[in-house]
C-alpha cells in the first residue's frame, strides 16, 4: 500500500517541476535591465520611460546593461547534476556513499570550472588585441580613403539641404558601411561601456587655411586657428615659423605693434610640446652638444616593450577613487615644458588667453601667474601642473623661492619666451628676472637643450648717449661710444644663454606701423585740458590717454567724470581686479575713454582702438612706439595724437633724433570757433571739483574733532544740532553749510552747460562761407580723414608758397 501511494504521488511532483521549468524559462527572457547614458536605437527612437527590456541576441550590449550576472552553459550543466543528486539523497538509499561521491564530484567541478575561466579570459584578451589590430588596420585605410575622396566629395555637394548644418547635435556619428563597430560592440563585455558623448557637427564656418601649410603647423593648432579666422601667416609669422618649428632655432624678432608676434612664439611652443609628448620625453628639445671623450647618455625609454595604451586590458574592477589617485600622480609627474616671462600682468592674461584659444584641440594646459591676487588661488592653479606657464617675474620667483613643487621643474624648461624683451633687462628693473636667468642657466646641457623666443617692437632701437657721457667725451679718444645695434643684440643672446640665434627684423625706419598717421598739438599746459575734451566730444571712438604719472590719470579721471566723459582709469596703484574690470570695460564699450600711464603702453591687443593721444610726451623713444601701438594693429587705421607745451620740446627733440626722423610731426587742426564753449564747460568742472574737495576737507577736520571730543566726553556747541542761525552754530557747520550751497549751484550751471551741444547736428547752406563748410564735412569724417585732408592742406600750401617764390 505504501508503494501503491507513492507511485501514485508522482504525478503531482512532475507536473510541480514543469511548472517551475517554465517559470524560469520565462524569466531568462524577460530580466530588467539598465540603461546607460542617453540611448538611441537605429530608427532613432529613443528608450526613455521603459522599465524592462527583453533581452534578445539582436539586442546591442554596449548600449544595454543587464542588472543580472550571465550564467554560463556550463554553470547551469553543474547545478543540474547537483539538484539530481540531491533528490537521490532525498529518495533514500546510502546516504554516505552518496553524499562522498557528490563531494568529490563537485570539487572536480570547481577545479575545471576555475581552469576553463582562465582559458575563456585569455581567449577573450587574445580576440580583443587581435579586433584592435584590424580596426587600427581599417582606420588607416579610412583615412587613406578619405583623403583620396576629400576633393570630390567637395565638389559634388548637395546644394538643395532641407535644414542649416549646425541644426542638430548627434548622440554618435552614423557608422559607414565600411565601419563595423556595431558587431564589435556586441561582442565586447559590458565592463567596456563608455557613456556616450554628443559630437556637434562642424558648422563649416572656418577660415581657409591653405595659406599655413608648408610652415610645419600642427593639424590640431590648424583647426583651432582656423576657427579663430587667421586664414594666413603675417609676415613675422612666415619669417620665423620654419625656423622655429623645423630648425628647433633661438628666434630673435623684432616687428612692428600689433604684427602677430605672440602667435609666432606660440604656435612654434606649442607644436615642439606636442611632439615632445609624442615622443614621450620630458624636456630637451634639441639635442645637447658633443663633448671630447664624453660618452653619449643613453637614450630614455620610450616603453618599447610595453604595449600602447589602447591595447591595454580595461581592469573592470578599478573604482572611481583609484582612477581619480592615478590622474592625480600623473599630474603630479607631468613636466612643465614652456615658460613665458611678460612685464606686466594684463600682458601675461592676455597671452595665456591667446595660447589657450591656439591649443583647443592639442590639450595642452596654459595658467597665468601674476601678482595683485591671491598666492592660494594660483597654488591650486600650479597643482593642476599645466604645461605652460605665463608669468610676471615678481610672482613667479616669490613661488619657486617658497619651494612650489611644480614650478621646481623651471630648471627643465624646453621652451623660454621673454616678451617684451627690452623692457624686461633694462638695468634697474625686473631684478627678478636675474635671479631666474641664473637658475635657468645653471646646467650647461639643459641651457644648450632649451629653445629660446625673444621678440619686442624696439628690440633693434639704440639710444644715444646721455648728456652726462657726451660732456666726458673730451679729445681725440672719446671714452664712451654709442651702442650698435649689433652690440645691443649680442649682449643679450650672452646674457638670456641663446645658442643657437636667428634674427629676424622686419621693422621700418620709422618703428611705427604703416597705417599709423602721426600728429601734434602745441598748447600750454593750462589749456592741455581744453584741447582733450574738445577732442573727445568732436571725434568720438575708442580712445586711450596716456599719461606719465600716477597723479596725472587720477586728475583727469575725476575731470572727466564731472563732465560726463565716463574714464576708466588704470595705473599700477589699483587693485588687479579693478584693472582687469577697467579693461573689460574698455573692451566692451565701443566709444570707451581709457586713462592710463604706461602700464597699458606695451602688449595690450584692445581690438579697434581708434585714437590714442599722448597727454604728455613720452620720456623714452620705446615708450612712444608702444603707446603708439595700441591703434593701427592688423593693417588697420589709426591716429596718435602729441600735446606738447613749450617745457616739453627738448624731450620731443630727443625723442626724434633717437627715431631717426627727418620731418617734424604735422599740426593737428582745432577750430578755434568751438574753443570758448569747451573752456566754459571744463572751467566749470574744475571749480566743481575744488569745491567738492575743500567740501571733502571740512567733513574729515570735523569728523576728526568730533570724534575726539567723544572720546573725552566733551560736549561742542554747533556739532549736535545742525538747525538754528548761523550765529549760534560752530565755524565749521557754516562751512560745510556754504560749500555744499556752491557744490550744487556749479552742479546745476554744468549740468545745464553739458545739456546743449557744442558743435552743430546739422548744417543749413543757407548762408555758405569756407569755414561753414570745412564744420559741415570735417563733423562727418574721422580723425584720420580730418588729419589726412589737413596734411594735403598742408603740402598744397608748401607748393603755392614756393610758387610765388619763383615767381618774385
Amino acid at each position: 500500500m505504501v508503494q501503491n501511494k507513492q507511485k501514485t504521488a508522482k504525478p503531482p511532483k512532475l507536473l510541480k517541476s514543469a511548472a517551475k521549468e517554465a517559470a524560469a524559462s520565462k524569466a531568462e527572457s524577460w530580466q530588467k535591465v539598465k540603461i546607460k547614458g542617453h540611448v538611441i536605437s537605429d530608427d532613432c527612437g529613443g528608450y526613455e520611460g521603459l522599465i524592462g527590456l527583453e533581452v534578445l541576441k539582436d539586442y546591442d550590449p554596449a548600449l544595454v546593461k543587464s542588472s543580472q550576472k550571465r550564467v554560463s552553459s556550463r554553470n547551469r550543466d553543474g547545478e543540474r547534476k547537483l539538484k539530481k543528486k540531491k533528490r537521490k539523497v532525498s529518495k533514500g538509499g546510502d546516504e554516505d556513499s552518496s553524499q562522498s561521491s557528490s563531494e568529490s564530484e563537485s570539487e572536480d567541478e570547481v577545479v575545471a570550472a576555475a581552469k576553463s575561466k582562465k582559458a575563456r579570459l585569455a581567449e577573450r584578451h587574445v580576440l580583443k588585441m587581435q579586433k584592435l589590430r584590424e580596426k587600427r588596420e581599417k582606420r588607416k585605410d579610412q583615412r587613406k580613403q578619405k583623403k583620396s575622396k576629400a576633393k570630390e566629395k567637395e565638389e559634388s555637394e548637395d546644394s538643395n539641404d532641407e535644414y542649416d548644418a549646425d541644426r542638430f547635435a548627434l548622440l554618435r556619428p552614423p557608422p559607414s558601411d565600411e565601419e563595423e563597430e556595431v558587431a564589435q560592440a556586441e561582442e565586447s563585455d559590458s565592463s567596456g561601456e563608455e557613456v556616450p558623448d554628443l559630437v556637434p557637427i562642424p558648422r563649416g564656418e572656418m577660415a581657409d587655411v591653405s595659406a599655413w601649410n608648408g610652415l610645419g603647423v600642427p593639424a590640431p593648432i590648424l583647426r583651432a586657428l582656423g576657427e579663430q579666422g587667421f586664414s594666413g601667416p603675417t609676415q613675422i609669422q612666415a619669417l620665423t615659423l620654419p625656423a622655429a618649428i623645423h630648425g628647433k632655432k633661438d628666434i630673435l624678432g623684432a616687428a612692428e605693434t600689433g604684427s602677430g608676434k605672440t602667435l609666432a612664439f606660440g604656435i612654434p611652443m606649442l607644436s615642439g610640446i606636442m611632439e615632445l609628448k609624442q615622443r614621450n620625453i620630458r624636456s630637451g628639445i634639441r639635442k645637447a652638444p658633443k663633448v671630447k671623450g664624453q660618452q653619449p647618455e643613453p637614450a630614455a625609454d620610450e616603453h618599447e616593450l610595453t604595449p600602447p595604451p589602447e591595447e591595454l586590458d580595461h581592469v573592470s574592477g578599478a573604482s572611481d577613487e583609484e582612477s581619480d589617485a592615478e590622474e592625480h600622480a600623473k599630474r603630479i609627474q607631468s613636466p612643465l615644458y614652456g615658460l613665458v616671462l611678460t612685464p606686466t600682468r594684463e600682458l601675461a592674461v592676455q597671452v595665456k588667453n591667446h595660447l589657450v584659444a591656439a591649443a583647443k584641440y592639442t590639450g595642452i594646459r596654459v595658467a597665468a601667474i601674476f601678482g595683485g591676487l591671491a598666492v592660494a588661488k594660483q597654488e591650486r592653479i600650479l597643482r593642476q601642473c599645466p604645461e605652460i606657464v605665463v608669468a610676471t617675474p615678481g610672482r613667479l620667483w616669490e613661488l619657486y623661492a617658497q619651494g612650489n613643487r611644480h614650478l621646481g621643474k623651471i630648471e627643465d624648461v624646453s621652451f623660454l619666451v621673454i616678451d617684451e624683451t627690452d623692457r624686461m633687462v633694462e638695468k634697474g628693473h625686473f631684478e627678478e628676472l636675474r635671479s631666474l636667468l641664473k637658475v635657468l642657466n645653471s646646467d650647461e646641457q639643459k641651457k644648450h637643450q632649451r629653445q629660446n623666443f625673444v621678440y619686442s617692437a624696439t628690440l633693434t632701437l639704440v639710444h644715444d648717449l646721455p648728456e652726462h657721457m657726451q660732456k666726458r667725451n673730451v679729445g681725440k679718444r672719446p671714452k664712451f661710444v654709442k651702442q650698435t645695434v649689433d652690440q645691443k643684440i649680442e649682449s643679450l643672446i650672452e646674457e638670456l644663454g641663446i645658442s643657437q640665434p636667428k634674427i629676424v627684423d622686419i621693422t621700418s625706419s620709422q618703428q611705427t606701423a604703416q597705417t599709423l598717421t602721426e600728429s601734434r598739438l602745441l598748447c600750454p599746459i593750462d589749456h592741455k585740458d581744453f584741447y582733450l575734451y574738445y577732442f573727445i566730444q568732436r571725434h568720438p571712438g575708442r580712445t586711450i590717454v596716456f599719461c606719465n604719472s600716477i597723479d596725472c590719470v587720477k586728475r583727469l579721471a575725476t575731470l572727466f567724470g564731472l563732465l560726463d566723459c565716463n574714464p576708466l582709469p588704470l595705473h599700477a596703484n589699483m587693485i588687479q581686479k579693478q584693472r582687469l574690470k577697467n579693461l573689460e570695460r574698455f573692451r566692451d564699450s565701443p566709444m570707451g575713454l581709457l586713462i592710463a600711464t604706461d602700464v597699458a603702453a606695451r602688449g595690450l591687443d584692445i581690438p579697434n582702438v581708434e585714437h590714442v593721444i599722448h597727454y604728455q610726451v613720452p620720456r623714452t623713444s620705446e615708450n612712444y612706439v608702444h603707446r603708439s601701438g595700441r591703434t593701427a594693429r592688423a593693417n588697420k587705421h589709426g591716429i596718435t595724437v602729441m600735446f606738447m607745451e613749450p617745457g616739453e620740446v627738448k624731450s620731443y627733440v630727443k625723442l626724434y633724433k633717437t627715431l631717426e626722423r627727418t620731418e617734424d610731426l604735422p599740426l593737428f587742426p582745432i577750430s578755434e570757433r568751438f574753443l570758448g564753449a569747451v573752456r566754459e564747460r571744463v572751467n566749470l568742472a574744475r571749480d566743481l571739483d575744488k569745491e567738492e574737495l575743500k567740501l571733502k576737507r571740512v567733513q574729515s577736520e570735523r569728523g576728526w574733532m568730533k570724534k575726539h571730543a567723544e572720546e573725552m566726553d566733551m560736549i561742542i556747541d554747533g556739532y549736535n544740532d545742525e538747525s538754528g542761525s548761523d550765529q549760534d552754530e560752530d565755524p565749521f557747520v557754516i562751512e560745510r553749510r556754504r560749500n555744499r550751497l556752491r557744490v550744487e549751484t556749479v552742479r546745476a550751471q554744468l549740468n545745464a552747460l553739458l545739456a546743449q551741444p557744442i558743435f552743430p547736428r546739422g548744417f543749413s547752406f543757407k548762408y555758405p562761407n569756407s569755414e561753414a563748410a570745412q564744420l559741415a564735412t570735417s563733423h562727418t569724417q574721422s580723425a584720420v580723414e580730418t588729419m589726412k585732408a589737413a596734411i594735403e592742406d598742408q603740402k598744397q600750401a608748401k607748393k603755392d608758397r614756393n610758387k610765388r617764390k619763383r615767381n618774385a
